[in-house]
């Protein structure tokens, strides 16, 4: 046989050979989700050991694996997981269903994940009966944070009502804060506040409900595939619903309406 007809026909046969391994290969993996939180127990925070941790990021841990992504997480301050959302270096995060700032650059899953209690705390000062007649106070917020439909925020605009503003880089600190008589009311959200009072082993304050914000999973339009990873993540969650897999503490998942801001205040 000649050389060159030989060459050609064990080419082809270990062309042949090569092919089902070729064709058999597993697609490649999609790189990470980059995803952002900030310091928000028992939501999200970042443990003792440095480690990403919550019931939150456990949720989108479990859905992400779900959907056949895997998850890095960021702890950032408020502003900067505003800002890196805004450009894309992040691409997921929690959010409130309507963000006064993320909502411009986002996509926000179908789904409400969690529905937030906003409280009035005080110490010293009785409970307000009207919170349209609360005047020279100092209030007490957490750094970073936004309450959207809060009463209050129209009342601190307004110089004559003589509310001053004081802020807490934590809720643990707010908690000390409020223990310190640094402030005559605080206004969070119920469990991290709750959560801290709890660390700080200082007593819970009495409070007064304002209202309630739901929330959901926000995705950066910056990132190319921001559209894919919303519906990718929702129908994930379509599936652990419907084989009632989701964790106990987001059970309650449930679709929102498209027009929703979240639930009226609390009468």
């Amino acid at each position: 046989m000649p050389t060159t007809l030989l060459t050609c026909l064990l080419a082809a046969a270990l062309y042949c050979v090569q092919l089902p391994l070729a064709q058999a290969a597993p697609p490649a993996k999609p790189p990470p989700i980059r995803a952002g939180y900030i310091e928000f127990p028992p939501y999200s925070y970042t443990d003792e050991q440095g480690r990403p941790t919550g019931h939150l990021l456990e949720f989108l841990r479990l859905v992400a694996q779900q959907a056949g992504y895997r998850t890095h997480f960021v702890e950032y301050p408020s502003y900067r997981l505003f800002k890196s959302m805004e450009s894309g270096l992040i691409e997921m995060s929690p959010s409130l269903v309507q963000h006064p700032l993320m909502s411009a650059y986002t996509l926000r899953s179908r789904y409400r994940v969690a529905r937030l209690t906003l409280n009035l705390y005080y110490n010293d000062r009785p409970p307000p009966a009207q919170l349209d007649r609360l005047r020279d106070i100092r209030l007490l917020r957490i750094q970073g944070l936004t309450y959207p439909g809060s009463p209050l925020a129209a009342l601190a605009r307004e110089p004559a009502n003589g509310i001053v503003l004081v802020t807490a880089p934590t809720h643990l600190a707010a908690a000390q804060m409020m223990h310190l008589h640094r402030a005559d009311y605080l206004l969070d959200y119920q469990d991290p506040m709750e959560a801290a009072f709890k660390e700080s082993q200082l007593p819970i304050l009495p409070s007064v409900t304002l209202l309630q914000q739901d929330f959901t999973i926000a995705y950066a339009t910056a990132s190319p595939r921001a559209q894919q990873l919303r519906d990718d993540l929702d129908r994930a969650i379509d599936q652990l619903r419907a084989r009632g897999a989701l964790p106990e503490q987001y059970g309650e998942v449930m679709p929102y309406p498209r027009e929703a801001v979240g639930p009226p205040p609390i009468r």
